[in-house]
């Protein structure tokens, strides 16, 4: 059945506006600050195969291949038994979900006997048990740690709610109140869609609607053929760096080797690491949902957001690997695993098409929970910096376009009034945003007082050691950083930076929140030094940084004769091939080089290249000549350098133990 082009525009923007009612009868209806001021939650219609046909503009990204696949596993649990009137919770990473924290309702939707769709929802619970309130531990080892794990469930048959299923589910959390009332929200959501779709129905009748939905899909999925038959076809590669596991310090590489042929791409992430003993693990929906947002982002921000434009793309993620983990790996960074494959996706895609190149984001959920017993923890996640691109510099202390409608900030007031908490600052972060020709956006810096006793602090972060990167030899940004300021002493409160597990505050503790910002695109040197006065004017660059960094003096022969200095001041050095190795990638030195240089073994480094930066390890060796630098083939590669051709070294960390 064929459908006309008017009658298609009219049903798909009637379809978005019911998403659209859905997200507002969340909002008003909840109970959690996580859904209601966050807005940690999606909607979604689906056909009924289960596939993604209508969401609005703001809903997550994270959520939008996860809904799906939740629906998905009911369907193959349930699909013989579905009623009208059927309720369905699902949280299991390992069945389509992504954090236990958020769960998905889903509820079909009959006409006349003979399904029609299915809603869902799916929305951030504020604790779903486990180890610590908030449920999410930057050093959980396996699942179990993180709270309860419901597979496909059905909570409600033909109109009647199963409660005995419900009440062995809500014993084991913390505020079960809060989350009943959580969940009745989203079941009226999932009521309202019903409602809403079984009258537009009768109005256009059924056949009607089921041959839209497929246009729909078919639509959207041409257009993102003809987005990437645009590009030129060949093997795209990038690698990024995880911080560590959440338990042992040692960086975790993530690679991504991105095909493109014709009107099809390949994401294949093969070589990245097993599943660990730490939450940073993903089940295997949430690597395909990193594929999805970026390709969808950069190639066709402006088609619609269904399940027909993922269908060209395909996602090679190995069984038992950290990427697409098995039980009973824990599975709570799910933000931080994410953010770091769109960040792959991206610095690949910039390789395929210059202009496609930007900064890294801030890299990071930054989740920051203020808990106390009896009482409902205070969840935060930060907002940071967007990356520098080739138009202009990136935005501060925003949502980025893969975080949907998530709130930057909590508002003070709504903070004040609910919680024994006092904000003390909230300040864009001077320097944090990465230098580059085009600067990267700002992240920020927040500062809450600790009012009342017994309060505990436990953070999951990553970019903590290893900054957000830039491109085109762009600076990497300032990293994330949590600490206490307790006696007017910065205190840290973990051994490992951005993994914190219940750590004990005191009343007037300061909890200081500092954001990441966005990766520079471009060399820093060729910034128009009036930019440079700006950001000095605003208080976004120190003037430090302005003369240091940009190069940027009072008048324009200064500038000149500083810019020209700190060219010659740049570090080249020879590259020269080594064998590869299994492990960190390693950048060798003679220690006469390094010694030269201010550089200790452990150092993170970074080598400027065409997109993002290659980081490396530094390693010495009495086997590399000096003023030279060990790399081996891939890192040759993605430096973009030929052997013995040279490179710009920069040193962004420094050795930890």
């Amino acid at each position: 059945m064929s459908v006309d082009a008017v009658t298609l525009a009219l049903i798909a923007e009637t379809l978005t506006s019911f998403v659209r009612e859905m997200r507002t009868a969340v909002i008003r209806t909840s109970f959690s600050p996580m859904i209601h001021e966050g807005h940690d939650f999606s909607c979604a219609i689906m056909n009924p195969m289960g596939e993604l046909v209508a969401a609005s503009e703001v809903d997550q990204p994270t959520h939008l291949s996860a809904l799906p696949w939740c629906t998905r596993s009911v369907l193959a649990r349930y699909g013989d038994s579905l009623a009208e009137g059927d309720l369905f919770l699902i949280n299991d990473p390992y069945a389509g979900g992504t954090h236990l924290n958020d769960m998905a309702l889903i509820k079909p939707v009959f006409v006349q006997g003979r399904p029609l769709a299915l809603v869902g929802v799916m929305a951030h619970w504020q604790d779903i048990g486990g180890m610590v309130p908030g449920s999410l531990s930057g050093t959980a080892t396996e699942i179990f740690q993180e709270g309860v794990r419901v597979p496909a469930v059905r909570i409600a048959r033909a109109g009647q709610r199963m409660d005995e299923v419900l009440d062995i589910l809500f014993a084991n959390v913390r505020e079960p109140d809060d989350r009943r009332g959580d969940l009745s929200a989203m079941e009226g959501a999932c009521v309202l869609a019903e409602r809403k779709l079984t009258a537009l129905a009768e109005r256009r009748v059924a056949a009607t609607l089921d041959a839209t939905m497929n246009a729909l899909l078919d639509r959207a999925e041409q257009r993102m053929r003809a987005a990437i038959a645009a590009l030129p076809d060949g093997a795209y590669r990038c690698e990024v760096h995880l911080d560590n596991t959440g338990n042992l310090p040692e960086p975790l590489t993530l690679k991504l080797c991105l095909t493109v042929s014709g009107d099809g791409l390949v994401a294949d992430f093969t070589g990245c690491p097993p599943q660990v003993l730490g939450p940073t693990n993903l089940g295997p929906a949430h690597t395909s949902t990193a594929v999805y947002t970026m390709t969808k982002a950069l190639l066709d921000p402006r088609g619609p957001i269904n399940a027909g434009a993922m269908r060209p793309l395909k996602v090679i993620a190995p069984e038992g690997t950290m990427l697409n983990a098995r039980s009973p790996a824990a599975c709570g960074a799910i933000g931080e695993v994410r953010r770091a494959l769109e960040g792959l996706v991206m610095g690949a895609l910039g390789r395929a098409v210059p202009k496609l190149a930007i900064g890294d984001l801030k890299g990071a959920s930054n989740i920051t929970t203020i808990a106390w017993r009896g009482r409902p923890p205070f969840v935060e996640f930060p907002a940071g910096g967007t990356g520098g691109w080739v138009g202009a510099d990136g935005n501060n202390a925003v949502r980025n376009f893969a975080e949907g409608d998530l709130s930057s900030i909590h508002p003070v007031e709504a903070i004040e009034l609910r919680w024994p908490l006092r904000v003390e600052s909230c300040a864009l972060r001077v320097d944090s945003g990465g230098p580059g020709q085009h600067r990267g956006g700002l992240g920020l810096e927040r500062e809450i007082r600790i009012l009342a006793p017994g309060a505990t602090l436990s953070v999951l972060s990553d970019k903590n050691i290893i900054p957000p990167y830039g491109v085109n030899s762009g600076h990497a940004s300032a990293p994330n950083r949590f600490v206490v300021r307790r006696d007017g002493a910065e205190v840290e409160p973990s051994a490992i930076p951005g993994k914190v597990t219940a750590f004990p505050l005191e009343i007037d503790d300061i909890v200081i929140m500092r954001s990441a910002g966005g990766g520079g695109f471009g060399d820093p040197l060729d910034r128009d030094p009036a930019l440079v006065q700006r950001d000095r004017t605003f208080g976004y660059v120190s003037t430090e940084a302005a003369a240091t960094v940009y190069g940027a003096e009072a008048d324009a022969a200064g500038t000149t004769a500083r810019r020209r200095l700190l060219k010659k001041q740049q570090v080249r050095l020879k590259a020269i091939p080594i064998p590869e190795t299994p492990g960190r990638r390693r950048a060798l030195m003679s220690s006469v080089t390094a010694k030269r240089l201010g550089l200790t073994e452990g150092d993170l480094v970074e080598i400027a290249a065409r997109g993002p930066s290659l980081r490396a390890w530094l390693q010495l060796s009495r086997e590399i000549e000096a003023e030279a630098i060990g790399l081996d083939r891939d890192g040759l590669a993605l430096a973009d350098v030929e052997s013995l051709g040279m490179v710009t070294l920069r040193c962004i960390g420094q050795a930890r133990d």
